[in-house]
């Protein structure tokens, strides 16, 4: 996300410091968390914030002297810092209670803030400050919305307790305790609750949230099993956990739950070993992470998406190609890598614009997707590159054909209102062949391959040995370059 407001932009959103500073700053620094790498603890509180305030960014902010620090980040995507002068928890630490802004929009401290009036656009704040045990406000545990809100009183609730306990995780680096200060309140953050007998991990309580989600009562309680009700679990870890006595001893980790009917969803589970009682138990705490994962998978799919054409990006066609290549180690098959070079876009781009560029490439791709099989992958590399990963290739003719059809895609004009493109194509294509050779190196010898095209002017040079890496496939287009108006 970028964050570079000017500094007249800084200097309007001064704000004042605490009257213990010093001592805040050097409290702060006495802990050596500045600058230190994430943390699964903490972490885990961000992530039960955003869910318990329905809030799409919570974080764990500290208020150095000049910039505000990120511990812990969950929902938005934030850099790992920002200036102090921008940052909403610089006033949280003014004080020793919540603050909570319904509208930043409507707030004289926040309204021309650079997080208000741009990217993200924060309409919404709550914080609670991080208070240390000599009374120093180090930062805030705190939720963000881009839509105007209150939170409830059980959430602020929460948010006070989980923001207790950071202060209690900070507090205790002084003596290397933080593991021991999870205790209760991030256990009631967690919707699912199972407690087992230590030895043979039967259950024998299941909280209401775990039964409704689980679809069982709590008649079925005596004969139900981990195993009935788990899948993925580390079994082992968990047997070697209950022969621990140590109080707080514990392991996250992620597995699914199985409903009554068989369906399953994933889960993040905290199991620890509790000897508050006469026996020790082994204590689950689960949430169901489905919209989380949904949310990853989509941000994924995003991510691995050329926006102009919806065709894989450079990155997605990297990671196909070494699939593809491992498995032609272990099979003895190859596959063949296309890459394609079209002209005149440049052209079509100064003359009619970007607009008309970009939906000339979304048509073109749309026109490869025809020329392959389902179970070839067709990729937008950037600008005029294209490819295609053929995933099993058994002779040379089949490639032929490809080419044969991606030269008649072609030979049909593109389209705009009453204009019509004829486009140009440079065209190389190689097999893997080599044990050794790498993804990079492939990609190298395809694009060596359009060159050599473009140069050499021959319609096709392909090699039948398998062998060895193969000669190129050559081929150029020399389309029309006509444009009929």
């Amino acid at each position: 996300m970028e964050m570079k407001p000017d500094l007249k932009e800084l200097r309007q959103h001064r704000c004042p410091t605490p009257v213990n500073e010093f001592a805040r700053l050097q409290a702060l620094r006495e802990l050596g968390v500045l600058d230190t790498p994430a943390e699964e603890v903490f972490d885990a509180i961000t992530r039960q914030a955003a869910l318990i305030c329905d809030a799409p960014l919570a974080v764990i902010s500290l208020i150095d002297q000049q910039r505000q620090w990120f511990k812990s980040v969950s929902g938005i995507e934030m850099p790992r810092e920002t200036p102090r002068n921008m940052a909403f928890c610089a006033h949280t630490i003014l004080g020793t209670q919540a603050l909570e802004v319904p509208d930043t929009q409507l707030d004289a401290r926040f309204c021309s803030n650079p997080l208000v009036t741009g990217s993200p656009h924060f309409r919404f704040y709550a914080g609670i400050p991080l208070i240390d045990g000599d009374g120093n406000a180090l930062g805030a545990l705190c939720v963000f919305d881009q839509q105007p809100r209150q939170l409830g009183a059980r959430q602020l609730d929460a948010l006070r307790d989980l923001a207790l306990l950071v202060s209690s995780l900070l507090e205790s680096r002084k003596c290397a305790a933080e593991a021991a200060q999870l205790g209760q309140v991030l256990n009631q953050a967690f919707r699912e609750i199972l407690v087992l007998a230590p030895h043979s991990l039967k259950v024998q309580h299941a909280s209401e949230g775990a039964l409704v989600n689980l679809d069982y009562q709590r008649a079925d309680l005596p004969h139900l099993t981990l195993e009935a009700i788990s899948c993925g679990y580390p079994l082992d870890r968990l047997t070697s956990l209950s022969l621990e006595t140590a109080s707080g001893t514990s392991v996250t980790f992620e597995a699914q739950h199985v409903r009554r009917d068989g369906s399953v969803y994933p889960v993040e589970v905290h199991a620890s070993l509790s000897s508050s009682q006469v026996a020790p138990q082994v204590v689950l705490l689960a949430n169901d992470i489905s919209g989380r994962r949904i949310a990853e998978d989509s941000r994924r799919e995003m991510a691995a998406r050329d926006g102009i054409t919806q065709l894989p990006n450079r990155q997605s066609l990297e990671m196909h190609l070494l699939r593809a290549m491992q498995h032609g180690r272990r099979t003895g098959t190859r596959c063949a890598l296309v890459m394609i070079e079209i002209e005149r876009l440049a052209e079509i781009r100064r003359g009619y614009g970007q607009a008309v560029m970009q939906k000339v490439l979304a048509e073109f791709a749309a026109r490869l997707r025809k020329c392959v099989t389902e179970a070839d992958l067709v990729a937008h590399l950037g600008g005029d590159e294209f490819a295609i990963m053929i995933n099993s290739v058994s002779d040379t003719p089949a490639v032929n054909r490809l080419m044969v059809a991606i030269q008649r895609s072609l030979d049909l004009p593109f389209h705009w209102e009453l204009s019509q493109f004829f486009l140009g194509a440079n065209v190389g294509a190689v097999y893997f062949g080599d044990a050794d050779e790498s993804v990079d190196a492939l990609i190298g010898r395809a694009s060596d391959a359009v060159n050599e095209a473009a140069l050499s002017g021959a319609h096709h040079r392909i090699s039948e040995a398998a062998d060895r890496p193969p000669a190129r496939i050559a081929p150029k287009y020399n389309l029309p370059r006509s444009v009929a108006h």
